[in-house]
């Protein structure tokens, strides 16, 4: 639980300002991504032992590769509107994981 109590906080920090992009910038935003990349493999291997719900975790951390390719393919093939939709979708519902389990880790650990 320590170690969810390091990690998510700093991917939910980097999930915010993934949202920013209108105020921080592209290259800014590319940055951040890779950054979210790192601190969340970084969280997978530290924390894979201690996984409540493995299913949803693994979906979590697929909606983030999700939203990480359509990304890449966004900046190479403009005017996909359907694309952006699943882009967008994909980083907000890796959020509300991130938030839901966190919460479930938190409240399972305050019962016992």
């Amino acid at each position: 639980m320590k170690k969810d109590l390091i990690f998510a906080p700093i991917l939910l920090v980097i999930g915010a300002s993934l949202c920013l992009l209108k105020l921080t910038g592209m290259p800014v935003h590319i940055a951040i991504s890779v950054l979210g990349v790192v601190v969340l493999m970084a969280y997978t291997v530290a924390t894979k032992k201690e996984w409540k719900i493995p299913a949803l975790e693994i979906i979590m951390r697929a909606f983030y590769g999700i939203a990480l390719i359509t990304g890449i393919i966004i900046m190479n093939v403009s005017g996909l509107v359907a694309l952006a939709t699943v882009h967008k979708i994909s980083a907000i519902l890796f959020l509300v994981l991130l938030v839901v389990l966190l919460l479930f880790k938190f409240l399972s650990n305050k019962k016992a």
